[in-house]
């Protein structure tokens, strides 16, 4: 499964597996894109990179956080490009698309959805159990957008098997 942040800045990612319990980590990062590039360029640098880490691990879900009201019309605006293009490489790809709220990642994480950024980082390396924090907030987040979909995947198959 891909698990995305969405940001024309600071894209993070989240590779898992959902094979164990707990899901493994497989790996997570930030979408690199050209710092000084147009908005044009940091997109194609998005959809290219996206390609590449889909066709690498083949995932079968691409899980990412839904656009949430920003006061900042313009950053909204960015954010809401980066996941136009996030969409588009995951439906190219048939990726199942899974959508969450901030609020509905943070609940499903650290059972509040109203928590700070720093709860969810710990509760993240909790989870997954690593060694040390995932200081990058953007990388982080893409984490638990990913085990949120992970967490409804496993309610839903175990309500499918009670019918």
């Amino acid at each position: 499964m891909l698990g995305i942040d969405p940001g024309t800045t600071g894209m993070g990612y989240a590779l898992l597996t959902l094979d164990g319990e707990p899901p493994a980590l497989l790996g997570c990062g930030l979408v690199p894109t050209p710092r000084d590039g147009s908005a044009a360029e940091r997109l194609r640098g998005i959809a290219d990179t996206l390609d590449a880490l889909i066709s690498e691990h083949a995932p079968l879900v691409l899980a990412l956080e839904r656009l949430y009201f920003n006061r900042n019309v313009r950053t909204a605006m960015r954010v809401a490009e980066a996941r136009g293009v996030a969409l588009l490489c995951g439906a190219r790809a048939g990726l199942e698309i899974a959508e969450y709220t901030p609020q509905e990642v943070k609940q499903s994480v650290t059972g509040n959805g109203g928590a700070e950024k720093r709860a969810v980082q710990l509760m993240v390396r909790h989870i997954v159990r690593l060694d040390a924090p995932i200081t990058e907030d953007n990388v982080a987040d893409a984490v638990a957008v990913a085990l949120t979909h992970a967490q409804r995947a496993r309610l839903a198959a175990a309500i499918a098997m009670t019918r």
